[in-house]
């Protein structure tokens, strides 16, 4: 489960690093075709027009859906770390469980004249405890990404159909 995060986490880092959202500031975003669509000028256009209406068209997808792909692609990495540093933190629920269980069983054993015994169950018990914490742990943190890349997935497939949409409007067959 773990590893699913980890991977998660650096797919989305070689993704993407470096981004911010360009549309409101007037600056150009690291892809104007994100999606890296086939952009065919059905009109004739040049390089400089087709970049000039890929821009355009990025700018009024985003106006269209209030949804930026790469200010949403910085938030689904953001919830990768986290989700990652969860499951981190997780890990070690065992050995913790079975670190309290010991010591409440080697209290309750010396009351009870068998410190050792105590101690043994305890550490079992605890152990069991803190495993199942610890994979319900792991297992909401793998919950909570899937559901961020699932989102994220719904949300750019409704923006790329807006962009694709402006292209084509713009003379463009978009494959």
């Amino acid at each position: 489960m773990r590893r699913h995060i980890v991977v998660f986490v650096a797919v989305l880092v070689v993704l993407g690093a470096a981004t911010a959202g360009a549309t409101e500031t007037g600056t150009v975003p690291p892809s104007t075709n994100p999606a890296n669509r086939v952009v065919y000028p059905a009109n004739g256009q040049d390089a400089e027009q087709q970049m000039k209406d890929q821009l355009e068209s990025y700018r009024w997808a985003t106006a269209q859906t209030k949804w930026d792909p790469y200010e949403a692609h910085d938030v689904l990495v953001q919830k990768g770390y986290a989700a990652a540093q969860t499951a981190e933190q997780a890990q070690g629920g065992l050995v913790r469980g079975a670190a309290r269980g010991a010591l409440a069983g080697l209290a309750i054993g010396a009351i009870a004249g068998d410190a050792g015994k105590g101690a043994a169950i305890g550490a079992a018990a605890g152990g069991l405890t803190g495993g199942v914490r610890s994979r319900r742990q792991r297992a909401a943190a793998q919950s909570a990404a899937d559901q961020a890349i699932a989102e994220f997935q719904r949300e750019f497939e409704v923006w790329d159909r807006n962009w694709s949409a402006s292209m084509e409007g713009r003379g463009y067959t978009v494959k």
